[in-house]
C-alpha cells in the first residue's frame, strides 16, 4: 500500500478498502472514466482531497479522492487506451500501417473479446479520424480475414474474440454453435461457420458434432418452430453443396423427412424464407411424397404460396417432364378464379413460356377480379405488385387484345372503364394499349368521355353527403368483407354449379358492386352546400314555396333542397323532382303547371310566396 495512503488509514480518514484502491493510482498511471475517457493521474492532492487527473480534452482536471476511487480504472501500459495517451503518433502510423497489430493489441487490452462498437470507440477520432473509419475498418476487416486466431463476427452484436495459442479458430467456431441457444442463435451460428469455413483443416470431418446437434436440435424444434428448423435444415444442405462436404451425418434429418412431416403448416413457412432457400425445399418434394403424390402437394402449393415459390414450383413441374399437367391445372386455377396475385403476376411475366396456354381475355378479368376485391377491401393489401405489374408492363394488354374476339373484348375493355381501382389517367392508358392492338374498339372511350360531359354536379346539403359517405364505408368495410367470407365458406361446401349457397352469395357481390360504384361515382359529382344566401327573387334550391292550387285555393308548402334531401312528410323536395323543376326560376305571382295525380297528370298553381331556407 502507498504510504501516503496508509497514512490516511491510519489517522482515520479513509478505509483500508480505498486506501488499497488509491494505491493503484499513483501518479503517473493510466486510467479510463467512463464519460472523459482516458488520461493519466497528475499529481495527488491529499490535504485538499482530490487527484488531479490529465484527461485527453480535459488536462488538469481535479476528483475528489471519494469518487476518484469509484470512477477511474487503473490502465496497464501496454493497454491500447494507455498507449493512446502517451505514445499518441505511434498508434496512430499502427493504424494506417498494420491495422491487425492494432486489432490484436485491443483485443489483448480487452481480455481477449470484444465487441466491435467498443473498438470504434477505442480507435475512431483519436487514432482515425471520424470521416474516414468506415473504410479504414472495411480494409482491416479484409487484412482479418486470412488472421486464423482473430475471429471477426457477421454481426455486430457478436464480439471479436482473440483465439489463445492452444485453441484453434475452428474449435471456436463450432463451440459457438454447440453453445447456442435455440433455432435461430443456431442459424446464425451456422452462418459464422460457413463464413470463415477457411479456418477448418478438415471441414467434413470437423464439422460433424454441429451436424449431428443441428439434426438434434430440429427434430426437437419444428413443432413449434418451422420457418427456423426448415431455414436451418436448407442452410446446412447449402453449406455442404457448396462447399462439396459430402453428406450430413447418417441420421441425419432431412430436408424431405421434414416437408413430409410438416405438409399441412408448410405453405406459410415457405413464405418467410429467404428467397434463396425456396427452391431447396420444392425440389425436395418428389423424395418427400413419392409415387407422383408430389405433383398434387406442389400444385396445391401453386395457389398458397408467395411469389418466390411460384416460378419456383414451375421450374420443378417442367424439369420433371410435367408441363402438361402445369397447363391443365392454371386453366383450371384462373377459370375457377382460385388464383393468388403472386400467380396471377408469374402468369403474365411467362405469357410467352410455361403459361402460353392461359394467358387470354379470361385472365385479364381475373386479374381485374383480384383487383377489385382489393380495391374494395381498402386495399392495396395484397395485389400491390400485381397492380403494378398490370400497369407497368406496357406489352401485356396490347397481346392480350389482339387474338381476342371483339364482342369479349367490348366487355373486357368495359368493365376496365368502369373500374373504379383505376384513377383517371391510368385508366386511359390502359384503354390506349387496347385501342393501340385494336382500333375498333376506340369508340368506347370516346363514348365513356361524352358521356363524362354530360355528367353535371349534384348540389347536396353537407348532411345528406355525411350520410352517404357513411353508406359507402359501411359497404366497403363491412358488407363486402363479409359477402368475401360468405363466398369463401360457401365454396367450401361443394360443386360450385349445385351450390346454392355460392351463387347466392356472388349475386350479392353483383349488387354490392354496383351500390359502391353508384356511391362513389355521385360522391364524386357531389358539390355541398349549406344554401346561404340564396336569392328569392325567383324559386331556386334553397328557397321554402308557397303554392295555391287554382282549382281549390288551397295553399301547399315545398322546400327545395338537394338531390339527396327529398322528405315526403315534411315536404322537402329534391331539386330534381319534377315538381322542382316545374318551379325553379319563377317568380312570386307567377302560374305554373305541377305534376299531379289526377287523371290529366298535371295541376295549374300559383306562386304565392318564396323565402330562404334557414339551415340552422
Amino acid at each position: 500500500m502507498n504510504e501516503e495512503a496508509q497514512k490516511l488509514v491510519d489517522a482515520g480518514k479513509l478505509s483500508a478498502a480505498d486506501a488499497a484502491a488509491l494505491s493503484k493510482l499513483e501518479p503517473g498511471t493510466h486510467v479510463l472514466h467512463k464519460s472523459w475517457g482516458v488520461g493519466r493521474v497528475a499529481e495527488w492532492d491529499l490535504l485538499g482531497d482530490r487527484l488531479l487527473i490529465d484527461f485527453e480534452d480535459k488536462p488538469g482536471h481535479g476528483l475528489k479522492l471519494g469518487f476518484a476511487i469509484t470512477s477511474l480504472t487503473p490502465l496497464p501500459e501496454d493497454h491500447l487506451m494507455a498507449r493512446r495517451f502517451a505514445e499518441t503518433e505511434v498508434m496512430q502510423e499502427m493504424a494506417k500501417k498494420d491495422p491487425v497489430a492494432l486489432v490484436e493489441l485491443a483485443l489483448k487490452s480487452a481480455g481477449g473479446q470484444m465487441l466491435l462498437d467498443d473498438l470504434e470507440t477505442m480507435v475512431k477520432g483519436a487514432l482515425v479520424p471520424e470521416g474516414s473509419y468506415k473504410k479504414w475498418w472495411e480494409s482491416a476487416k479484409r487484412q482479418l480475414k486470412p488472421v486464423k486466431h482473430i475471429v471477426v463476427p457477421s454481426k455486430r452484436t457478436d464480439p471479436m474474440v482473440l483465439v489463445a495459442d492452444d485453441q484453434k479458430a475452428s474449435d471456436l467456431l463450432v463451440n459457438g454453435f454447440l453453445d447456442a441457444h435455440g433455432l435461430k442463435a443456431k442459424v446464425l451460428a451456422l452462418k459464422a461457420i460457413d463464413k470463415d469455413l477457411g479456418m477448418f483443416d478438415a471441414p467434413a470431418e470437423e464439422l460433424k458434432p454441429v451436424f449431428q446437434d443441428l439434426s438434434d436440435t430440429v427434430r426437437r424444434a419444428w413443432r413449434l418452430h418451422l420457418k427456423e428448423a426448415l431455414q436451418l435444415l436448407l442452410a446446412r444442405d447449402e453449406m455442404i453443396e457448396a462447399n462439396e462436404l459430402g453428406e450430413a451425418p447418417m441420421g441425419s434429418m432431412k430436408v424431405a423427412d421434414m416437408i413430409s412431416e410438416a405438409r399441412e403448416q408448410l405453405s406459410e413457412a415457405v413464405k418467410s424464407l429467404p428467397v434463396g432457400l425456396v427452391g431447396r425445399v420444392y425440389r425436395s418434394f418428389p423424395e418427400a411424397f413419392p409415387n407422383r403424390e408430389w405433383i398434387n402437394e406442389a400444385l396445391a402449393h401453386f395457389t398458397q404460396t408467395g411469389g418466390k415459390g411460384v416460378g419456383e414450383i414451375a421450374m420443378l413441374l417442367a424439369d420433371q417432364g410435367e408441363v402438361e399437367v402445369l397447363g391443365d391445372f392454371l386453366k383450371k386455377a384462373v377459370r375457377n378464379r382460385q388464383v393468388s396475385a403472386d400467380l396471377l403476376i408469374w402468369i403474365c411475366r411467362k405469357r410467352q413460356e410455361a403459361s402460353a396456354a392461359v394467358f387470354d381475355l379470361d385472365l385479364g378479368h381475373a386479374i381485374l377480379d383480384a383487383l377489385q376485391a382489393d380495391h374494395m377491401e381498402g386495399g392495396p393489401k395484397r395485389t400491390g405488385r400485381l397492380m403494378s405489374a398490370f400497369v407497368d408492363d406496357k406489352e401485356m394488354l396490347g397481346e392480350m387484345a389482339a387474338p381476342a374476339d371483339e364482342h369479349e373484348l367490348r366487355l373486357f375493355a368495359k368493365r376496365l372503364i368502369a373500374g373504379s381501382m383505376f384513377d383517371e389517367l391510368t385508366r386511359r392508358s390502359l384503354m390506349a394499349r387496347i385501342i393501340k392492338a385494336r382500333p375498333e374498339v376506340g369508340d368506347l372511350m370516346a363514348g365513356s368521355e361524352a358521356g363524362k360531359k354530360k355528367e353535371e354536379a349534384l348540389i347536396v346539403s353537407w348532411d345528406s353527403m355525411e350520410r352517404r359517405k357513411k353508406e359507402l364505408e359501411e359497404i366497403v368495410s363491412v358488407k363486402i368483407p363479409q359477402n368475401k367470407k360468405d363466398i369463401q365458406i360457401a365454396r367450401e361446401y361443394g360443386d360450385l354449379r349445385e351450390n346454392f349457397e355460392y351463387k347466392s352469395a356472388k349475386q350479392q357481390q353483383a349488387v354490392l358492386q354496383r351500390q359502391q360504384g353508384e356511391l362513389e361515382r355521385d360522391l364524386n359529382r357531389a358539390q355541398g352546400t349549406d344554401f346561404a344566401g340564396v336569392s328569392t327573387e325567383t324559386v331556386g334550391i334553397g328557397t321554402i314555396v308557397e303554392v295555391a292550387d287554382a282549382g281549390s285555393d288551397e295553399v301547399e308548402t315545398f322546400t327545395i333542397l338537394g338531390a339527396w334531401d327529398g322528405d315526403v312528410e315534411k315536404n322537402i323536395i329534391s331539386y330534381l323532382s319534377e315538381t322542382a323543376k316545374a318551379l325553379i326560376g319563377q317568380p312570386a305571382g307567377a302560374e305554373v303547371t305541377l305534376p299531379s295525380d289526377s287523371e290529366h297528370g298535371t295541376r295549374q298553381a300559383k306562386i304565392q310566396s318564396i323565402r330562404a331556407f334557414n339551415a340552422g
